[in-house]
């Protein structure tokens, strides 16, 4: 009912009187699809109808929730990036219902024989009508209300999403005046994928998954727990990159693709911007995250290493990363690690198989021991023995900080699904990354100290963006009156990220605590 109530609360009484009048002709044309008469048409569009109906319950069964506008837009934006993971790590949790897909049709298709009810063929064209209006009707509410027969709302939901666009012109400019003054040489910010904080061995988890990071006795500031962007990658990187503050979200007025990006204030500060994509093959010429030309011409040197052997694309990333620390001159890197991407057994070699039972390849997410112990022989590969061996040479290295996050986390089947994250029924986990500061510089490491224990386990993605700003050398006072507190300062907020479409498409919309108490917020 939250649509309703939404657009009830918002005075959008048109709006609401033509979905509910749409939700009642899908009722009418779902009872038609099964009844009216049999004809060459209804032969044709038939199984698409149950294909349809049966792909939301295939989803539901694995995401615990229908299909809403984020995963839609996952499929019909992002289906090369993740197809061959998705049906290896979902595709047998479904095959019972595919199993039942061509009895069903068989059945269908002669249910208006069996029910003699002889209804007119012309009335199959109330079905084939509701899939054009309830499209209309998902435009016209940009998505808010969606509550439409599965039949219709999946094949409309993909349509809509077809038909939603993004802005993607130019970025506006800096707008500083003040004096700079960097902090450091070297600003680095790596944003792993899928590290779930609370199973860290330097966060208190009680299997050593950290042995490295948690003998560091200098170097290093750990800030513990801290809430996500969001659940989903590319909204979280999207935030990074700008420094969007929460009263902006969602973003109808898609700020996010306006405002200027960290790479425009680094090289305003005289930096050289450097982007290492481990998630994109060499090849590629495709952005990700909502990056696109107008944002990427601000970046020096792009450079892409994802690895036919997932889990090397980090330790060639590493490689990257080390030359350029290596280098003279002021140099900004944003590092995007391949991580523990599900499937969790591909992110790490046969020798870091540490901790067992663990998945096998090609087995889904079913037990959660085995997908635990998966994901913990990532950690070690992915996290801590890649810190190790980063680290082993930062006496060559210049002066540098290093602000280490993680886009999302995962829903190890804590509630009995198998998807990870990027869900509208998340759980705290999904939203829960760690936050890390290393440096070789005492003094920014010790004001960071001095904040540490007031702001253990409630950082959050929106203090990175400000943090880098003024690692650059812009004022503390315009930073924060721009862009909120860094991580300088004590959160200002509960530790939350955002469930939901970013820019305000779809019924989802809601900030979720990465505490264990705290309620769902709508």
């Amino acid at each position: 009912f939250f649509p309703i109530r939404h657009l009830w609360s918002q005075g959008e009484l048109l709006k609401l009187f033509v979905s509910i009048t749409l939700f009642l002709w899908g009722v009418l044309a779902s009872f038609l699809l099964f009844f009216s008469g049999r004809s060459l048409l209804r032969t044709i569009t038939l199984p698409l109808f149950l294909f349809f109906y049966l792909f939301n319950i295939g989803y539901f069964t694995t995401a615990s929730a229908p299909l809403d506008f984020q995963q839609a837009d996952i499929i019909v934006r992002n289906f090369r990036w993740f197809v061959r993971e998705a049906l290896e790590n979902y595709g047998l949790s479904v095959l019972p219902i595919l199993f039942t897909f061509i009895p069903a049709v068989l059945f269908t298709e002669f249910l208006p024989r069996l029910s003699k009810l002889d209804l007119p063929r012309i009335l199959y064209l109330v079905p084939i009508s509701a899939v054009v209006l309830t499209t209309i009707g998902l435009v016209y509410t940009n998505g808010m209300f969606d509550r439409y027969p599965s039949f219709f709302r999946v094949p409309s939901m993909l349509a809509f999403v077809g038909l939603s666009s993004v802005y993607d012109g130019q970025r506006s400019k800096v707008d500083y005046r003040d004096p700079l003054n960097a902090q450091v040489e070297k600003i680095v910010l790596i944003v792993d994928e899928s590290i779930r904080a609370d199973i860290l061995g330097i966060n208190g988890y009680t299997t050593g998954t950290t042995p490295y990071l948690s003998s560091l006795q200098t170097g290093l500031v750990n800030f513990g727990l801290a809430a996500a962007a969001s659940n989903c990658s590319d909204y979280s990187n999207l935030i990074l990159r700008t420094g969007v503050q929460k009263g902006v979200i969602p973003d109808e007025d898609q700020v996010t693709l306006k405002v200027p990006t960290i790479w425009q204030f680094t090289r305003k500060a005289g930096y050289y911007n450097v982007y290492i994509d481990a998630q994109s093959p060499a090849a590629s010429t495709t952005y990700q995250n909502f990056m696109n030309p107008n944002e990427a011409y601000f970046v020096d040197d792009m450079i892409r290493v994802r690895q036919d052997a997932a889990y090397e694309s980090d330790r060639v990333a590493l490689e990257k990363l080390a030359a350029y620390l290596r280098k003279p001159g002021k140099t900004f890197i944003m590092l995007n690690k391949y991580g523990i991407h599900f499937p969790y057994f591909r992110s790490y070699p046969e020798a870091f198989d540490l901790y067992r039972p663990a998945l096998e390849p090609g087995e889904p997410m079913y037990d959660r021991e085995r997908s635990l112990n998966s994901f913990m022989s990532g950690i070690r590969w992915s996290v801590d023995d890649w810190f190790r061996t980063l680290l082993a040479e930062r006496g060559a290295y210049k002066p540098y900080v290093i602000v280490y996050t993680s886009d999302h986390g995962q829903n190890i089947v804590d509630d009995g699904t198998l998807a990870t994250h990027c869900r509208p029924r998340a759980t705290r986990f999904e939203g829960m990354v760690p936050m890390m500061v290393l440096s070789s510089e005492k003094a920014v490491l010790d004001r960071f100290e001095t904040v540490r224990a007031a702001s253990h386990n409630r950082t959050n993605h929106f203090q990175v963006f400000p943090t880098l700003v003024e690692l650059a050398g812009y004022s503390e006072a315009w930073v924060k009156d721009h862009y909120g507190p860094s991580l300088y300062d004590c959160p200002d907020s509960a530790p939350e990220f955002f469930v939901g479409d970013l820019h305000g498409r779809g019924s989802v919309r809601r900030w979720v605590s990465i505490l264990p108490t705290a309620p769902r917020k709508e």
